[in-house]
């Protein structure tokens, strides 16, 4: 019997580990346990916004607030393929993580469409040291009031009037999140020494895995005391993540309060009443490596403590986050030398717009465009040749994509169709058989800033393979060009559907206080 998730988990801290010559290029995911590009420690600057404020000031008073401490450490290591017949590239990772944050159940109906609850976070760190190299990372000032949406076992952050970016949302997934921890209770009474499974799906929800295939989580019911019940967990679960095989041991506790069951039939029973206050588990997880992330073996240890607590005026859980985050910010800027780039980093302002779980905002590196797209898309590389991301659903690779930002051209030098054409079937050399689709279309059509796109479609072989291509240019008004390429084999065309205009109508151009000259119109057609 295989129990799937409703979404893709993701991990709770990416890391990319580079190395020169060759790159351990891992979105690694451990059970939740962090680690995809180093992240970006210097943060985003954002916008406050009237819908945020709104949505703040009706949530701080909620009834149901709780505030939950979350502490993980992680030490193993990393693998990935260094080539054919050549041994795997390793390399040893530790992991230390706080999360402190105050969390409002969604009233009825929700303030926000699919919230399930509201988090204000008062601190988000990590560090992280892989291979001897130490990166801290902090959540940004303006990530820090967030909606949660659960769907399925899924707890997907998102925020009100923007959009998270990958890093935010790998760094925000933690194993046995504070929306599913009550799911660990049994449906009925029980005595001391009976045990209860949980089940499969929330087991996969827990665990931050896709699927479990085989093993079960069992709780057991140790003692009772004080109004206070401690049951033991334990399993062997055997799953996946993004398509490949992943072997967890838990073992653990968690408490809950608990009172006797006023029934004679039900004698010597307890009546576990949740929410659940503490959890305490040891995670070891052996995953191998897949298309999207290196492989790993590690162990995390994690507690969760949670509780209730009058609500705090937004004002002063505002202040108490700003004061968090000066604090860390010093102690970030006072890191070693691998820090020194990310704290000089210019800053960079969040995509504003109606926020939605499971959407991911991705800013160019060097500021040219931004992007806002379905989060199946995971990044592979992002450096100064470009953005590579490939499309998982459910664990398959469906297509590639890559982006490249263009030279600038003068406004009146457009990419003609033709010409664009013949430039694919340049690049595409042997692989080449046929043009099936070439049209020109306008974006954003009710933006001060449209875009146009030539959009190519052609089709051939690659590796005795049906493969197809779809090529997009855009640009503005003011010369801005961005090439967008995607590959998919033939095969996989109906999974893949219409992602290629879904993302390419999530990306806008960024203004900029100076621009580079134009340059020719070869090269604002398609990457060199």
């Amino acid at each position: 019997m295989i129990t799937t998730r409703h979404s893709l988990g993701r991990a709770f801290l990416c890391l990319v580990a580079r190395r020169q010559g060759q790159h351990l290029n891992a979105i690694v995911v451990v059970s939740g346990i962090l680690l995809a590009g180093f992240i970006r420690s210097g943060g985003v600057q954002g916008q406050e916004t009237d819908a945020e404020e709104s949505i703040a000031a009706s949530v701080a008073a909620g009834p149901l607030e709780q505030r939950v401490r979350v502490k993980l450490d992680v030490a193993g290591e990393l693998f990935a393929s260094a080539g054919r017949g050549e041994e795997p590239v390793r390399q040893p990772i530790e992991v230390s993580a706080r999360f402190d944050f105050m969390e409002s159940k969604a009233q009825e109906p929700p303030v926000v469409a699919r919230a399930a609850a509201t988090r204000r976070y008062l601190d988000a760190t990590a560090e992280i040291r892989v291979d001897g190299k130490v990166s801290r990372t902090v959540l940004a000032n303006d990530a820090r009031m967030l909606m949660v949406a659960r769907l399925g076992t899924t707890p997907v952050p998102f925020l009100a009037a923007a959009f998270l970016s990958r890093d935010e949302l790998d760094f925000l997934e933690t194993p046995f999140d504070s929306l599913l921890l009550d799911e660990l209770l049994p449906k009925g009474p029980v005595a001391v020494g009976e045990s209860w499974q949980i089940s499969g799906d929330v087991t996969a929800g827990l665990l931050a895995i896709d699927t479990v295939e085989n093993g079960v989580l069992e709780a057991t019911l140790k003692e009772t005391g004080d109004g206070r019940a401690q049951i033991s967990l334990a399993g062997i679960v055997e799953g996946a993540a993004d398509g490949v095989p992943t072997h967890v041991v838990v073992e653990g506790t968690f408490t809950v309060a608990a009172s006797d069951v006023e029934d004679s039939e039900s004698l010597n029973r307890q009546h576990l009443a949740g929410p659940v206050a503490t959890v305490s588990v040891v995670l070891r997880e052996r995953r191998q490596a897949s298309h999207v992330a290196a492989g790993f073996e590690v162990e995390a240890r994690l507690s969760v403590s949670r509780t209730s607590q009058l609500p705090a005026t937004t004002s002063e859980s505002d202040a108490a986050a700003d004061s968090v985050a000066t604090e860390v910010v010093i102690a970030q800027e006072s890191q070693s030398d691998t820090l020194a780039t990310q704290a000089t980093q210019e800053k960079v302002v969040r995509r504003q717009g109606i926020g939605q779980p499971e959407t991911v905002w991705h800013s160019d590196q060097a500021g040219r465009y931004d992007l806002v797209h379905d989060q199946r898309w995971r990044m592979v590389e992002d450096g100064p040749s470009g953005l590579v991301m490939r499309l998982v659903d459910c664990g398959t690779l469906v297509g590639q994509c890559s982006i490249t930002a263009l030279p600038r051209a003068d406004a009146d030098v457009t990419p003609a169709i033709g010409e664009v054409q013949r430039d694919i079937q340049r690049s595409l050399a042997g692989q080449f058989r046929a043009i099936e689709e070439a049209t020109e279309t306008t974006l954003h059509t009710t933006t001060i800033n449209p875009i146009k796109m030539v959009r190519v479609v052609s089709a051939g072989t690659a590796e005795n393979l049906p493969f197809r291509w779809i090529h997009c240019i855009l640009w503005d008004a003011q010369g801005r060009r961005v090439s967008v390429a995607f590959m998919l084999e033939a095969s996989m065309q109906k999974r893949f559907g219409d992602a290629d205009r879904e993302l390419v109508e999530g990306l806008q151009f960024v203004a900029k206080d100076s621009e580079s000259k134009p340059a020719v119109a070869k090269e604002a057609r398609l990457p060199r």
